[in-house]
């Protein structure tokens, strides 16, 4: 720590002041979409400790509505060679950021920078497997929710 991220011409770069909350791998439809990849990882940090250092002039955003949930979220990538960086808005009032690991330059090495758990496995690529020791959640689950399809495998 702390962490350091880029996007893909380097136009833009972020720091992380802070360990992850969590780190999670998403099989949606949408979020395979977005990325162009059968699943996405993500590094959930607190929003206020993520700062950009180059390149602000090169954010864009895309306000997803597309979402399961009902919580539109904010895709964050460069304007100038489309990376995406980071999300935000998963219905906690903009609180924390899912910052992609292949945003990140100095992060995925450890054995304990492994997701903890997989949402939406009903879309997982037949060919990808479950992540050893991860939880696996049907969609996303809301642990307050009587909701059969939010539960958990």
């Amino acid at each position: 720590m702390p962490f350091h991220g880029t996007c893909l011409c380097g136009g833009i770069k972020f720091q992380v002041d802070q360990e992850p909350l969590m780190i999670t791998c998403c099989h949606c439809s949408n979020c395979k979409k977005y990325t162009g990849a059968v699943f996405t990882t993500n590094v959930v940090f607190l929003a206020e400790f993520v700062s950009v250092t180059k390149g602000e002039d090169l954010i864009s955003t895309y306000q997803d509505a597309a979402q399961d949930s009902g919580n539109a979220l904010k895709r964050i990538f460069c304007s100038r060679c489309g990376s995406p960086l980071y999300n935000q808005g998963f219905g906690d009032f903009g609180r924390t950021l899912a910052v992609f690991t292949s945003a990140l330059t100095d992060f995925g090495n450890a054995e304990n920078e492994k997701p903890q758990i997989e949402f939406y496995t009903k879309d997982r690529t037949a060919w990808m497997h479950p992540i050893e020791g991860a939880e696996q959640a049907r969609t996303r689950p809301d642990r307050f929710s009587n909701n059969p399809e939010s539960k958990t495998e």
